[in-house]
Parts: structure tokens; C-alpha cells; sequence
């Protein structure tokens, strides 16, 4: 397991822009400039020369992105990397990542939605950890304060869910459960298959987060992923916020979330112990998660527990 540099005060944070672009919607822009605005306040912030381009719905070329990318982690003057937003696109740069340059010069990747790709790429190719957090296109300062401590501070013993947090989430089967945190956006994740760049997840606290997606389109995935073999060793699963399509049967958020539920009891195994509705994904006040990270998962406190430190220094 290879874990990256720990930040400090005026740590140098490249944006990078491997998948999709920032131009196109005013309040995607808006959104961005505050979250950028919040970075500020605690590091030296260096932008992406991709970020006022676009390219046939990309941040630029395949060969740009990929570039951009390489380039951070080899720069001695870069200390970690976020993405500035998902989209799509990750998946078409993988052939062309210096994943020697990564090992070299092992840096934290922040992101979610598509640098999942990325972040499994990462950890099979390298066992390298990296974080399943919020991004500048939708970070606010509830997300940022759940993000910080994993990147500056030790980390061990950390509960990464919220007090708060905990009576919103459903326990969908009872346990606990020690593993490593492997997972991300499903639709990602299932993109993966038979590439050779998704980690197995034998051993893992699986956790997964999608958005616009529906039922059908959730247990699709999920069975792909078990008829591959992928999921009959994982140790426990934690599910991050789906958002459903509005034509969703015409059901209530409700109704969609209790029949989701009902189809998630019937993929896993019933002694491996599942929580729904943890606060990561496309959401405010999302948390952090380390990918890679051994992690306790306890349904009865409603905690996941890291187990180690997340960053070296």
C-alpha cells in the first residue's frame, strides 16, 4: 500500500480536468469559483490550464487531459490533485497515465463520479490510496471540514459519518465488518469490468453512489458486477446518495428508496452488514472517503471507523 504526502497549511493543490468541462452552464462556473474560494483559505491553489476549453464535451483532448494529469505528478512543486468536476472521460485516458510518475511521486487524488475510474486504477495498478470526496464544482464548508482532517491530520480511529448524519441512515442488515474501503460511482465501476483496472473486492467494504439513475438501472448493475465475480467477497456495504430519474414508475423518493432497499437484500449475502443513505456523493455536506483505506463498519453505532493513517508524513 503506497499512502500520499500529508498536506499542510499552503500545501500547492492542482485542479486538473480529466473528464468533462467547466464551460457550458453559468452555475456550474458560480459553483465552481465558491468552491475554489473555500480551498483557498487553506492551501496554494493552482488552476487548470484546461479550464476555460472544451472539446466535443470534453475539458480537451484525450492527449491534453492526459497530460494535465501526468504533468501534476511529476511536478516536485504539486502536493496533491482535485479534479474540478466530473462528467465523463476518465476511462478514455487510462492507456496514457504515468502510473510510474504516481508511484514516484505518490500525491492525494480528491474527486468523485468519474475519477472513480482513476481512483481504481490507482489502487490496482499501485495500491495507492486516494479520496472518494467532493470536488470545487460542488464543495461547501460542511464538505471541506469532513475533508481536511483526512489529508492534514492522523487519521486512525476517525469515524469518517457525522453524528448528525446517523439518523438518516438505514440498516439494511445487522453487523460489523472489517475491510478495505473499495467502491465509488457504480456506473463507473461497471465501465471497469475486464480492463484490468478495477480492483477485486474480495475483502472490501464496498460503498456506491450513483445519480439520475433508476432501479433497474441500480440492480443491473449490481448483478453485472456479481456475475463477474466481484462481489462474493465483499466484508460489508456502505450505500452513498442515489438520486432518481423523475421517471421513476411515477414513485415517491420514498417508495423508489424502499424498493432499491428490497433488491439490495437479495444481492448480497444476508450476514454481511449493509447501511443506506450514507452522505457521500452528488449531495451537500458529503463526506470523505478514503479509497484503499482499511475501514471498521458498525451497523449498530452506524460508524465506519478508519483503521490506519490515510496520508505519510
Amino acid at each position: 500500500m503506497i499512502l500520499p504526502q500529508r498536506l499542510i497549511p499552503g500545501s500547492r493543490l492542482k485542479v486538473i480536468f480529466p473528464a468533462g468541462p467547466l464551460k457550458g452552464s453559468r452555475n456550474r462556473v458560480r459553483y465552481y469559483n465558491d468552491g475554489i474560494s473555500l480551498l483557498e483559505a487553506h492551501f496554494a491553489i493552482e488552476g487548470s490550464r484546461l479550464l476555460e476549453r472544451e472539446a466535443d464535451g470534453f475539458a480537451g483532448s484525450d492527449e491534453q487531459r492526459a497530460d494535465e494529469l501526468n504533468q501534476a505528478w511529476r511536478s516536485d512543486r504539486i502536493h496533491a490533485l482535485i479534479a474540478g468536476r466530473g462528467g465523463y472521460g476518465c476511462l478514455r485516458i487510462l492507456n496514457a497515465l504515468d502510473f510510474d510518475a504516481a508511484a514516484r511521486s505518490p500525491k492525494a487524488l480528491i474527486g468523485f463520479s468519474d475519477i472513480t475510474i482513476l481512483q481504481a486504477a490507482l489502487y490496482q495498478k499501485l495500491q495507492l490510496i486516494s479520496f472518494s470526496g467532493p470536488m470545487p464544482i460542488n464543495l461547501d464548508s460542511a464538505a471541506l471540514s469532513r475533508l481536511l482532517p483526512l489529508l492534514t491530520q492522523p487519521t486512525t480511529g476517525i469515524d469518517l459519518i457525522p453524528e448528525k448524519s446517523k439518523v438518516r441512515i438505514e440498516v439494511l442488515s445487522d453487523g460489523e465488518a472489517e475491510g478495505v474501503l473499495l467502491g465509488g460511482n457504480l456506473f463507473s465501476l461497471v465501465q471497469l469490468i475486464g480492463t484490468g483496472f478495477l480492483p477485486r473486492l474480495n475483502d472490501a467494504i464496498f460503498f456506491f453512489e450513483d445519480i439520475n439513475e433508476t432501479v433497474d438501472h441500480i440492480d443491473s448493475f449490481l448483478h453485472h458486477l456479481k456475475l463477474a465475480g466481484l462481489l462474493y467477497g465483499v466484508k460489508g456495504v456502505i450505500v452513498g446518495d442515489i438520486s432518481w430519474r423523475e421517471t421513476e414508475a411515477k414513485l415517491s423518493a420514498r417508495k423508489t428508496n424502499s424498493l432499491i432497499c428490497d433488491r439490495l437484500r437479495t444481492i448480497f449475502r444476508k450476514e454481511i452488514p449493509i447501511l443506506f443513505g450514507v452522505p457521500f456523493g452528488h449531495i451537500d455536506k458529503s463526506i470523505t472517503i478514503p479509497y484503499g483505506a482499511r475501514a471498521r463498519l458498525d451497523t449498530k453505532s452506524r460508524s465506519l471507523t478508519l483503521l490506519q493513517e490515510v496520508t505519510a508524513g
